[in-house]
This record gives structure tokens, sequence and C-alpha cells, in this order.
């Protein structure tokens, strides 16, 4: 049974009372059912781990007959709880029948009715494989074994997948009707908008407001400069550009000297 937001305001007691059982007629002795809350959320709820009985050989828990008593007995269920889960054991061959009467909120300001992931009426199953593996999602409802019906905007054997009108672009995901989950550097309705005012270049993808990823060999703003040379030349254009050390640095004559080397010398021709 999964919560629609924070079970903050709805009393354990209120959901104690909901199971509405009922055995077939001239059952055997060693055909029975408990029901009961496991000890390990049953420390999360009270403090202590002990399993949480509520029905036992077939008979509703004492403390489940009378509110009060059941507000004393347990508390509301803590605001971090956002699912609450039964256990059954239904031995021999009798066949056991359940009804939820009523899942209410005490505070719709504070939480919406909780919503239940099985029919609220139905057979007890024997197995733990009769209901739906894997669970309903996004608000599906498990009605028989392996079969969820599925709430508007979805579809799938899970309710996994969303029935989108509309088409995500540039690689977006369809999480929800007319929703999409756009890739870093994408915006939208439809991830049909960058966040990068120019487009990036040479392949470079936009990751952010006006940010580029450039592809290997290519940097700066939009990913325009090449940071490697050709191959073929590319070893001698470095080593032209590369500073040398003193021995074989190349000497670079003043403005002054090289004024002088473009004056002819001197010969018997007019200038």
């Amino acid at each position: 049974m999964a919560g629609a937001s924070p079970l903050s305001a709805l009393w354990l007691c209120s959901i104690l009372w909901l199971p509405s059982l009922q055995g077939q007629a001239g059952q055997k002795q060693d055909d029975t059912f408990y029901l009961w809350i496991d000890a390990h959320q049953a420390r999360v709820l009270i403090g202590f781990e002990e399993d949480i009985l509520i029905v036992s050989e077939g008979k509703m828990a004492p403390f489940t007959h009378d509110f009060r008593k059941a507000q004393q007995r347990m508390p509301a269920i803590p605001v971090n709880i956002h699912s609450m889960n039964f256990t059954w054991q239904a031995t021999g061959q009798a066949e056991y029948f359940y009804e939820f009467l009523s899942l209410r909120s005490l505070d719709k300001s504070i939480m919406a009715d909780p919503t239940i992931n099985i029919p609220l009426l139905g057979t007890v199953p024997h197995k733990a494989s009769a209901l739906c593996a894997p669970r309903c999602m996004n608000g599906g409802l498990c009605v028989t074994p392996g079969l969820c019906i599925c709430p508007p905007g979805f579809y799938g054997i899970s309710c996994d997948k969303a029935n989108c009108t509309t088409t995500c672009f540039n690689g977006g995901t369809c999480f929800y009707l007319g929703k999409c989950i756009c890739p870093a550097g994408l915006e939208g309705d439809q991830c049909e908008i960058s966040k990068c005012h120019q487009l990036c270049r040479n392949g470079g993808k936009c990751t952010g407001k006006n940010k580029c990823k450039c592809s290997k060999g290519y940097q700066g703003d939009l990913c325009w400069h090449g940071r490697h040379c050709n191959k073929r030349y590319g070893a001698s254009l470095m080593n032209a550009l590369r500073p040398t050390g003193t021995k074989h640095r190349q000497h670079t004559p003043s403005p002054k000297k090289a004024e002088e080397r473009h004056i002819p010398p001197e010969s018997n021709y007019i200038w």
C-alpha cells in the first residue's frame, strides 16, 4: 500500500480495520490465515523490532476493534514513511476474502487519501507471486497477477512507459504526458531550445548556458579552434613555433639592423 504524499496524518488504526476476512465454510483446523506488519517496519513505526499481528488464526487482533486503543497502540505514521507493506500467510486450501472498506486521511491539507496497489475487493492469494511483480508504477493498480490498470498517460505491463502525445527532440526522454527530460544544454517542453545562444562548432555539444563541450582536438568558447595540426606538417610547424634553447635559438635582428640589411651595397649604379 503506497501513500500519495508524506504519511503524517494517517493513523494506522484506520488501516487496520480495513480487511474484512471470511474463510470458506467447513474449513479444516489447519487452514488458517495470518496478517502482520513485519518487525523491520515496526521498528520504524513504534521504536522496537517485533512483528505486529493484525490477524492471527483468522481473527482480528483485539486492539483493532477499539479506535482509542488502536491510537494508543500505534502512533501516526512518520512523515518519512511513504509506503507500508502487509505480510500474509494463508495455510491449507481455505479461501479467504478481503475488502478495504475505507482509506481516508485525517487531514487532507497535509496528505491526500492514500492509494492501494491491490484491488479493494478480492481473494487472498496463497503465494506471493500472485501479485504484480514487478509492481505497478506511476499509480497503476494491480488487478490480477501480472496485470496493471494504468492511469491516463501511461502504458506497459507495469505502467512504466509514458504515452506522450508530443515528441521529445534532441535525445530528450518523455516521462509523463507532454513532459520531457532534456539532456544537458537543452530546455523547452520538447527539448527544442538550446541554452547556447550560438551553435557549438566542430561537433561540440552545449552543456549549459553558453557552455560548449568541445570534441577532441578543438577548443574555445564555440569550439572554433583546433589544437592539433595535420600530422604531415604538424611536427615541422610546431618545431618552428616552439621556443628553443640558447644553443639553437634563432637570432632575431633588431629593427635597425634589419633595415640596414635592406640597403643595397655600393655600386656604380644610381638607385
